[in-house]
């Protein structure tokens, strides 16, 4: 059975509990002053925290076919020493 992609509240959950610097549980007072000065209710915090963790763990792009030919031929045209 194929599995489910986590949705963005359980994956900023999860890194949330990891994550020290992140945790409520750790800083309490940071984690509030947050929620205060944005004004955003706490799931949606814990949302975006889910967005932007899917967002880093995406792979960089790979390089492009032109990239790729160009980066070939500089390797052929180096002189032999």
């Amino acid at each position: 059975m194929p599995r489910r992609p986590k949705t963005d509240w359980a994956v900023g959950l999860e890194t949330m509990l990891n994550n020290p610097q992140a945790s409520f549980l750790h800083n309490p007072k940071v984690f509030h002053e947050l929620h205060k000065e944005s004004g955003m209710p706490i799931s949606s915090m814990i949302k975006h925290l889910g967005r932007t963790a899917k967002q880093q763990k995406r792979e960089p792009s790979k390089p492009t076919d032109k990239e790729r030919s160009e980066s070939r031929l500089n390797a052929m045209e180096k002189p032999k020493d």
